[in-house]
């Protein structure tokens, strides 16, 4: 059994525009403020999404091989990240002027990474102010696929046209932005510059 390389590890900068907090579970609306708190084993300070994750409808596999609903697991989902290149396409999509900010529910959101959804497990996100790397890192777990809810917050801005709400899944699928926990305790503020370190990435082939 092998593993194939299919690239080496490298960087890619961009920018942070907005930071943003969702103060109630379930809603999918964030709002935005000028710094956001990130902490180790916790999340973003004043989030819904902080603290303890419990297993729930979405946890298909565990569900699957019979664990039970509650069950605490890791929180994978600690922050969501957007890109507002990726927001523009799915706009563009669904033929409306904008995806709202802070409509996903998202914490950052991020311009200058192409394909920001398609960011690897693994790959790390430090923060610089000016010359100086802070202490804050995050690190991704995966893409935040689409689902109805956040798409039936972009039908209520938009109600005159019917369909947006199962569109949005379609048009945000490979779009829709990164969710991930605190790597490293520390301060985000608006403007910083974001470093997305990409680890070196093997495809896992068992017949190789």
């Amino acid at each position: 059994m092998s593993q194939s390389i299919q690239k080496e590890a490298f960087t890619v900068n961009g920018k942070v525009e907005a930071v943003l907090i969702s103060n109630t579970f379930g809603t999918h609306i964030s709002t935005s403020v000028r710094h956001i708190d990130v902490l180790i084993r916790e999340g973003i300070r004043g989030d819904s999404h902080a603290g303890r994750r419990l297993a729930d409808a979405r946890e298909k596999e565990l569900l699957g091989l019979g664990l039970p609903k509650r069950i605490e697991i890791a929180n994978f989902r600690e922050f969501s990240a957007v890109s507002i290149e990726e927001m523009e396409q799915i706009a563009k999509a669904m033929d409306i002027p904008e995806i709202p900010q802070g409509i996903l529910g998202e914490n950052l959101v991020i311009s200058g990474i192409p394909s920001l959804t398609l960011l690897p497990p693994g790959t790390l996100l430090f923060f610089k102010k000016q010359a100086t790397i802070k202490p804050a890192i995050l690190i991704v777990s995966g893409e935040n696929l689409p689902c109805i809810a956040p798409g039936m917050a972009i039908q209520d801005r938009y109600p005159d046209k019917a369909g947006l709400a199962s569109l949005f899944v379609k048009s945000a699928m490979n779009k829709r932005g990164v969710v991930g926990s605190v790597y490293c305790s520390g301060v985000i503020d608006v403007g910083d510059t974001v470093i997305a370190k990409i680890p070196q990435q093997r495809i896992y082939d068992p017949n190789q």
